[in-house]
């Protein structure tokens, strides 16, 4: 069983409301995000009232279409954008609205251009928490 700093383990109830609030967020019907998803509207019901858990791999695209970590829909963390450097500082990117993100973004890839790193991307690791 997964749990938290605090010892909370991760529940089917947190994860259901969790992905609600995204799924609506974007704008999406659950069907909408079952074809996202590559599973029924059903399944979606299911995870969103509590009753099932996705497995892995949708899982991992729920993450990736939302842009939160797992963490964060399984309610081990409170955090959706927060982005650790270490040895250097910490952003809790959820004080920002979508332009800031999206500026964030444009601002992080004219970065990249101008200061590219020497290391293989494989390399690179960042601690999102």
């Amino acid at each position: 069983m997964m749990k938290n700093q605090s010892g909370k383990a991760a529940d089917n109830k947190t994860f259901g409301i969790r992905l609600k609030e995204l799924r609506r967020e974007r704008g999406l019907t659950q069907a909408q995000l079952a074809e996202k998803a590559r599973v029924s509207r059903s399944s979606v019901a299911n995870w969103e009232s509590g009753i099932r858990f996705p497995d892995i791999d949708a899982l991992k695209l729920i993450a990736t279409l939302f842009n939160v970590p797992t963490d964060y829909l399984y309610g081990l963390s409170d955090y959706r954008y927060r982005v650790k450097i270490p040895n250097y500082f910490e952003l809790d990117l959820t004080l920002l609205n979508d332009e800031g993100l999206r500026l964030i973004s444009q601002y992080y890839q004219s970065l990249l251009k101008k200061y590219p790193s020497n290391k293989k991307n494989e390399d690179k690791t960042l601690d999102i928490s």
